[in-house]
């Protein structure tokens, strides 16, 4: 039997390629479906073996995750098949290491070297939601500094905490980070961290107020492990009950200004499945912006 490397090689090749204009195309289906009915019976736990498997399934779902998202009832075989292949190749949390984070960080350090930074800013910081979030295009008047770090998981932000935050004198914090949980972590331990990072803010700023934002549900938790959209649920309960015993932790729901009617997540806020593209942020703002003024972010 062919070893797992060259199995694998000649569907990714293919799905690489695929686009969303094709997301109905049934020749990349046929592929997938037949690359998992090869791939399962070899699974393994081999951690490369798991990077291999989720490299390929991943292809397949980036050029099909907005018709999947407006027709799932077309991919209930290939969804079956793929859930088995998960089971078959088990995808282990594990910590990542800050220092692959050295570059932004100098960044980050070099921009404040030169510049004259806001005043007492409403300070963003976390992830890729944030990094891509143009806060201060989306908020203006207000005094925003954005500090997100793309792919960042939050021990990244605890690790780079004096120069993500402690350095500046923010007038609130709003924390949004999400790989933690969908790097395969709990949501007890993704928030266990993040009081980490609260406990130094709370040591730093004890009057300033901290806004975890909750974490969304993307199109893209579909095609996730079947435990994160509960683990994301516990996340932001957690967060949730945490506001009923600290005044200064609010909590804002990223889902509520961008579902449909019915409730659902809506696909076309979104520009790759995982983050909102501009007319998902769009939605946002006007909600965020009622929150910068309650915490009197300091606006010209």
């Amino acid at each position: 039997m062919r070893k797992f490397a060259g199995m694998a090689l000649a569907p990714l090749l293919l799905l690489a390629g695929a686009s969303v204009a094709r997301a109905d195309d049934a020749a990349d289906k046929k592929a997938f479906q037949d690359y998992l009915t090869q791939a399962i019976p070899q699974g393994s736990a081999d951690k490369d073996k798991v990077a291999a498997f989720n490299r390929t399934a991943g292809a397949y779902w980036r050029a099909h995750w907005l018709d999947y998202t407006k027709n799932p009832e077309k991919y209930a075989d290939v969804m079956a098949l793929y859930r088995k292949g998960q089971a078959a190749y088990p995808h282990k949390p594990e910590e990542r290491d800050p220092e692959r984070y050295a570059k932004d960080i100098e960044a980050f350090k070099d921009y404040d070297a030169k510049n004259a930074g806001p005043k007492n800013p409403a300070l963003f910081v976390g992830s890729s939601t944030i990094m891509k979030w143009k806060t201060a295009e989306s908020f203006p008047g207000f005094s925003v500094l954005n500090r997100g770090f793309g792919g960042s998981v939050i021990g990244d932000v605890d690790f780079f905490y004096h120069d993500v935050i402690g350095k500046y004198h923010p007038s609130a914090i709003l924390f949004y980070c999400d790989n933690d949980v969908t790097g395969g972590f709990s949501g007890d331990v993704a928030f266990e961290k993040a009081m980490k990072v609260y406990a130094k803010v709370r040591a730093d700023f004890p009057k300033v107020p901290f806004v975890f934002l909750s974490m969304k549900h993307a199109p893209n938790s579909a095609f996730a492990d079947p435990g994160e959209p509960a683990a994301i649920d516990r996340f932001n309960d957690l967060a949730k009950a945490k506001t009923k015993t600290d005044p200064l932790f609010k909590y804002f729901d990223m889902d509520a200004p961008v579902l449909d009617a019915k409730g659902k997540v809506q696909g076309d806020l979104f520009e790759d499945g995982e983050h909102f593209n501009a007319k998902g942020y769009a939605l946002i703002n006007p909600a965020l912006q009622k929150v910068l003024v309650s915490l009197k972010v300091p606006h010209s």
